[in-house]
């Protein structure tokens, strides 16, 4: 005898529809747009200001990586928990 699940069957929506990968990397644009819908992109952009270092890395970056030195930097800014940033990254590429 075989079982039945119906369509609308939570398991059967999570099967059907995998959550998507969480993207290793997204353009600058993107990001800056994710952060500034967070309400937190003043406070990313001064820190980066403040450190020549942080600022010549972010003009020459194409993109930004989430293993980046750079990119640790901003989530110590904000204080982004590993979740949070998954759904930045995953908001950053939707962005752009």
């Amino acid at each position: 005898m075989t079982e039945q699940i119906a369509d609308d069957d939570p398991t059967v929506i999570a099967f059907l529809n995998p959550p998507a990968p969480v993207p290793s990397y997204c353009t600058k644009l993107g990001l800056k747009r994710a952060v500034d819908e967070l309400g937190t992109w003043a406070a990313v952009k001064a820190a980066i200001a403040a450190d020549a270092n942080v600022q010549e890395e972010w003009d020459l970056a194409t993109e930004i990586r989430r293993a980046d030195p750079l990119v640790q930097h901003m989530i110590a800014v904000v204080g982004l928990s590993d979740a949070q940033v998954d759904q930045l990254l995953i908001r950053a590429n939707a962005l752009v």
